[in-house]
């Protein structure tokens, strides 16, 4: 589903957002709560001195949405606006702010867009810029005087991006029976805590698929990409395949990569094997996918894959 939204923008967005169980948003400037954010979301916008002195962002709302449970980061310079409800995601111009200007969005369900922004929005929710009560009470005693904002060129210097992957991939992988090994456990638990960090989240849990160095996928796979997940289950002719993994993180370890994926929104993205080839067949896919497969999508497959999924 792609949709350009216009008036109707926070109107739409707050629908939706009531639906999800989290939200998250990377917003410049916030002066209104126009999501309906909660304990457990994330928002990151600029909370610079700047902005809180010339009233682009709100610091009493920023105070009200952290005392509330909201994990706030501060990003001096973003101009992003983007928002993460679920499987949705808004694209966009507008500022959290109820300005009155003429604005427009995308909303969208496309899996390769909804996994890069949760990319973006993960790598931009660093320690060092997360918020915490005496940093926002210290934005409380600043002083608002509204100016006109000029760029103050040479004071600061962009977040470095990393490039957001936009390919979709079929992979076949096995289901661990049991534990890592010992000496592997230190770099998942680093991994996960850096997660969490980045998500506001303390003991959440993230799935990983272990995989070589060599080859094409290993090499070309990255954070943003979306999974289409075959999952063999040893002993058992039983597998099943899910689509809509988001690629969170991609760590390089000694003896492997490993890629932390996001879960599926969706008890319906997951589908029997069976099902899975009929929709291969149902879209004239031209290749032959077996259950240990590797094989990124053309986009317009990958869409064609997308929309049949439940209707097969």
């Amino acid at each position: 589903m792609d949709r350009v939204l216009t008036d109707e923008i926070w109107r739409e967005v707050e629908r939706r957002a009531q639906k999800v169980t989290c939200r998250k948003a990377a917003i410049a400037y916030v002066t209104r709560d126009l999501i309906g954010l909660r304990t457990g979301d994330v928002l990151i916008t600029d909370a610079s001195k700047r902005a809180i002195r010339s009233s682009q962002t709100d610091a009493r709302l920023l105070y009200k949405l952290f005392a509330n449970g909201v994990t706030i980061y501060n990003h001096e310079g973003l101009h992003s606006k983007v928002i993460l409800l679920g499987r949705y995601a808004v694209v966009g111009s507008a500022n959290m702010s109820g300005s009155g200007m003429t604005e427009v969005s995308i909303i969208t369900d496309n899996p390769n867009i909804t996994s890069g922004i949760a990319s973006f929005i993960a790598q931009l929710s660093t320690p060092s810029s997360k918020l915490t009560k005496e940093r926002v009470e210290a934005l409380l005693k600043i002083k608002v005087i509204r100016i006109r904002w000029q760029n103050p060129r040479g004071q600061m210097r962009a977040k470095k991006i990393r490039p957001l992957g936009n390919t979709t991939w079929i992979i076949g992988v096995n289901h661990m029976v049991r534990s890592p090994p010992t000496k592997e456990q230190p770099y998942i638990d680093r991994a996960t805590r850096d997660l969490n960090d980045r998500f506001g989240s303390e003991n959440e849990d993230y799935g990983w698929i272990r995989w070589g160095k060599r080859d094409r996928f290993a090499k070309e796979c990255r954070e943003g990409d979306t999974l289409i997940e075959i999952c063999n289950h040893r002993g058992s002719p039983r597998r099943s395949v899910t689509r809509r993994l988001p690629v969170l993180l991609k760590r390089n370890e000694p003896n492997c990569i490993r890629f932390y994926i996001g879960d599926s929104q969706r008890d319906s993205d997951q589908i029997t094997w069976s099902r899975f080839q009929r929709i291969l067949k149902k879209v004239e896919y031209p290749r032959r996918v077996r259950p240990h497969s590797v094989q990124p999508l053309d986009p317009e497959i990958a869409g064609m894959i997308d929309r049949k999924w439940t209707r097969i």
